[in-house]
Order: structure tokens, then C-alpha cells, then sequence
């Protein structure tokens, strides 16, 4: 045990020297890249479909199937697994999914059935499962303040990562077949996973302390907090909290709306479009240029709009995402200029809410009132939301083989409209609810999210 204290304290004391502002840019990198590299490891399933269906002779239903094994296990695990970086770590977390995620997609490529493709798919999603609650909670104790902030220009992350993804499985495609498409992609998330190991420490293992609570908290909801941390036994209790069923919904049909266009885009434009594989490939980034765009713009518009309130702000980006996709339906056959103005707008106001509905908007619920739930109902909330991942795939396939490409476009319309529904409503039991506490405290205990 002393020679691997000394060891550890080796690898830390380097680091030790930096300042306090530095250490934080460099774990927020580190993560940054991290967490992209979760995207590489998921995108290209979407660019090489078509290739896949044609060498495993794969239906529509069956090809869907292959997105279920990537993100049933992602969605579900993610709800068991979130609270694995409280015990272990978000360092230790993180760099075991990293390492075993690129390792089993290293093996996808030499799928040569569709039942060894659905296991390497179900693993990579069982491994990935926990890398956003250990991002979040890493992030949530080095950053305090501007949270929303900092959570939406690190939802970057996502996109960029899947705009390479595809950029980096289009060229493989067009050279070396879709055996080869993930090969770079697992050799850059173990890397990552060997940085992570080595980088990116907690508060307290550096020497500085957890993240300093808001002055709003007292003293006495601190105690409280950890006293109800150990109390929250089941997920029950936790789905009981004010505004956290409207904000699942919300998040549930914004990623049905997000991996539909992740995973079956290409495939779109390459059969309704008409466009070639290249082309569809390459077309199929706008949504994703624009979700990134959305997720570092979100994070600046919601302190400047409605008071500073990031529901009604959020609320009012999905009701634009909705009108997009409904643009984008209406204008398909206009070319190719039209179809990438859509589909950024479109990206840019799906990806953007979503970015802080799952993140520090149900991180900054888990702590109110001195909760202490942060972790565990960041987790929760992007778990459960994340099962419209898992039924994307078959529904797709379904809608697609039964009413065409156009049925699939206005379904994300519906979806998309529902969950502006839901937010609306959200905004307006919070506000209520502050409402409320201003009249019967004269200290608050809340503020409207």
C-alpha cells in the first residue's frame, strides 16, 4: 500500500504545481476530449449502415435492431451505473468505460454476423453508459458557478465528436469498407482513457477541496444534504422531485429526435435525396454543426433571457426545433443549400436544450433545498430520457418501411412539439412553485430554474 501511495503521490505531485485556474482548463480538456471520443465510438454506425446491410443482407428492422444493442444498454446501465463515480471516482469511472468501450469496437470490425455485431454493440454501450454522470459530477465540483455555461460549451463536445465520427468513417468507407471504420475511433478513446487515468484528479485528491457551495446555501441545508444522500434508496423517491417527469419527457423526445438524425440520416439522404454515399455522409454533419453551435450559444442565452430562467428559454428553442424539422420536411426536394440551412437550425435547437436538460439543470434540482441528489438525478434524468434512444431504432425502421422517409420527418416533428409541451409545463410549476415560497418564507428557499 505505501509503494502505491508513493506512486500515486508520483504521478499528482506534477500536477500539484499548477494553479487552480489551470488544473480546471486542463480537466475540462481532458474530459472534453474524452467524452467527444464517446461520439467517435457511436456515429459511424449511422454512416455505414447501407454497407452493412448489404454484406450481412440486414433489413430496415433488422438494421434498426443494431441501434437497440448500441443504446438499450446505454440508456438502462446509465440509471444503474450512474453512481458508479461516486464510489470509484469520475477519473477511475471514465477511464475503464473509455478503455473497454474502444476495446469491443475494435472487435466490431471483424463482425462477420449480425448476432456477434449486436454483442460488440451491447458492450460499447454498457461501457459508455457511465461517462456523462462522471463527466458531470467532475465538472459540477471544479465548477460552481456559471454552471449552465460551462455545461453547454462542454455538450460541444458531442457534436464535434460525432461530425468526426462521420468525417472519420466516410473516408474510411470510400477507402478501406466499413470492416475498418472504427478503428481510429477505439485507438482515440483508449488513449483518452490512459489520459483521463493520469490527468484528471478530484478536488480532494489534489490538495484543493471540493467546489465551494453557492452562497445561497446555509450551513444547515449542507448537513442536511448529506444526511438525505444516504437516505435516497430508490429511484421512486427521486422521480417524486418537482419537474423532473417533464423534464424527462423533454429529454426523452429530444434524443429520439437527435439519434434518428444521427443514425438514420445518411441513409435518408442516400434514398430519398438521392445523394451518393460521400455526399450523404458529409450532408449529414450540418445537424451536427448546428448542435454544436446550439450547445456553446444555450449556455450564454439562458442567464441573459426571462430573468435569467432556463426553462422558458429552453422551451422556446424546442418549439423552434420543431418548426425546423418541419422546414426541413417541406423543403427536402429544394437542394442541397436549403436541406444544410435546416438541418443546422435544426441540430442547434434540439441539441442546445438538451445539453443543459440533462445535465446541470437536473444536477441543480438534486441539490435543492439542500437534496444532495446532484449526481444521482443527473443520472436518472439522462437514463431514463436516454430510452428514447433505445426505441428509435425499431420505430424508425417500422415508420420508414410502412409510410416512407416523409412519415419519419413528421413524426419528429410530433415528437419534437411534445416536448416543448412538456418544458412549457415545467416552466410553469417552477415558476408557481417560487412563486409560492415567496409568499409563505421571506427568505426563499428556491429560484425558478
Amino acid at each position: 500500500m505505501d509503494i502505491l501511495a508513493e506512486s500515486h503521490w508520483a504521478l499528482v505531485h506534477p500536477l500539484r504545481s499548477m494553479s487552480k485556474k489551470s488544473y480546471r482548463i486542463l480537466v475540462f480538456v481532458v474530459l472534453w476530449f474524452g467524452f467527444g471520443s464517446t461520439y467517435l465510438l457511436k456515429k459511424p454506425l449511422g454512416v455505414i449502415k447501407s454497407d452493412i446491410a448489404e454484406d450481412l443482407h440486414l433489413s430496415k428492422f433488422e438494421l434498426g435492431i443494431l441501434d437497440t444493442a448500441l443504446l438499450l444498454p446505454y440508456a438502462v446501465m446509465q440509471v444503474f451505473l450512474g453512481p458508479l463515480a461516486d464510489h470509484q471516482g469520475p477519473r477511475k469511472t471514465m477511464a475503464c468505460c473509455l478503455f473497454s468501450a474502444g476495446l469491443s469496437m475494435a472487435f466490431f470490425g471483424l463482425a462477420n454476423s449480425f448476432h456477434f455485431s449486436l454483442l460488440m454493440l451491447f458492450l460499447c454501450g454498457t461501457c459508455l453508459a457511465p461517462t456523462w454522470p462522471a463527466c458531470s459530477k467532475c465538472l459540477a465540483s471544479y465548477f460552481d458557478k456559471q454552471r449552465d455555461t460551462i455545461f453547454g460549451i462542454f455538450s460541444t463536445a458531442g457534436s464535434v465528436g460525432g461530425i468526426c465520427g462521420t468525417g472519420l468513417a466516410v473516408w474510411t468507407l470510400s477507402v478501406y469498407g466499413w470492416q475498418l471504420s472504427y478503428l481510429l475511433p477505439s485507438s482515440f478513446s483508449i488513449l483518452m482513457s490512459l489520459l483521463t487515468l493520469g490527468l484528471v484528479y478530484s478536488p480532494e485528491e489534489m490538495g484543493q477541496g471540493p467546489a465551494r457551495p453557492s452562497s445561497s446555501s446555509s450551513s444547515s441545508q449542507i448537513i442536511a444534504a448529506r444526511k438525505k444522500t444516504s437516505t435516497i434508496k430508490s429511484w421512486l423517491s427521486l422521480w417524486a422531485i418537482p419537474l423532473i417527469p417533464e423534464i424527462t419527457l423533454a429529454v426523452f423526445t429530444l434524443k429520439v429526435v437527435r439519434y434518428c438524425m444521427y443514425m438514420w440520416l445518411p441513409l435518408f439522404l442516400l434514398d430519398y435525396l438521392n445523394y451518393d454515399k460521400v455526399q450523404a455522409g458529409l450532408m449529414s454533419t450540418a445537424f451536427e454543426v448546428g448542435g454544436g453551435l446550439g450547445s456553446a450559444l444555450v449556455g450564454f442565452l439562458t442567464p441573459r433571457l426571462f430573468a435569467g430562467r432556463s426553462l422558458p428559454t429552453l422551451c422556446l428553442l424546442t418549439i423552434l426545433s420543431s418548426l425546423s424539422l418541419l422546414l426541413f420536411a417541406l423543403t427536402a426536394q429544394l437542394g442541397a443549400a436549403i436541406n444544410i440551412i435546416c438541418l443546422v437550425l435544426a441540430g442547434a435547437t434540439n441539441a442546445g436544450p438538451d445539453s443543459l436538460l440533462s445535465g446541470s439543470i437536473p444536477a441543480r434540482l438534486g441539490e435543492r433545498n439542500g437534496l444532495g441528489a446532484g449526481a444521482a438525478l443527473t443520472g436518472l434524468v439522462n437514463g431514463a430520457g436516454s430510452v428514447g434512444t433505445v426505441i428509435e431504432g425499431p420505430i424508425i425502421g417500422l415508420v420508414a418501411h410502412r409510410w416512407g422517409w416523409m412519415g419519419v420527418l413528421l413524426l419528429m416533428v410530433v415528437l419534437s412539439s411534445l416536448g416543448a409541451v412538456a418544458l412549457l409545463r415545467a416552466a410553469l410549476s417552477d415558476s408557481s412553485q417560487a412563486s409560492s415560497n415567496d409568499d409563505d418564507d421571506d427568505e426563499p428557499t428556491s429560484r425558478p430554474v
